[in-house]
This record gives C-alpha cells, sequence and structure tokens, in this order.
C-alpha cells in the first residue's frame, strides 16, 4: 500500500471516491495509475522500485 493525496476530486473504479486534497493508503498499482493521471501525488515520495523501472536495459537486435 502506497499513500497518496488527490490533487482534486475525483472517482477512481478501484480506489473509490476522492476529495481534493485528501491522504489515503492505496495498492500499488492504482496509486501508479492516479499519478501517471495526475490525479493525485506521492505523499512520501516515488516508491524506490519506480526509479528502478524507468531505467529498463535497452536490447540490441
Amino acid at each position: 500500500m502506497i499513500k497518496i493525496r488527490a490533487l482534486r476530486q475525483f472517482s477512481h473504479y478501484h480506489a473509490g471516491n476522492f476529495d481534493q486534497h485528501e491522504e489515503r493508503q492505496v495498492e500499488e498499482s492504482a496509486a501508479e495509475a492516479l499519478v501517471g493521471m495526475e490525479l493525485a501525488e506521492y505523499v512520501d515520495g516515488a516508491p524506490h522500485k519506480d526509479e528502478d523501472a524507468s531505467a529498463k536495459p535497452v536490447r540490441k537486435k
């Protein structure tokens, strides 16, 4: 579970209804989606494994 803060009011299918500036613990996948859509922000900063995922090795053919 990851703690996020809603940037505005919205509803999410899996995470429920959020009021603006509400903080809540949500599943990691929901947190990544909401932050990616710029509906929320991480309260304690982005999880460390997100940084590792962005540095994927490049495969050469």
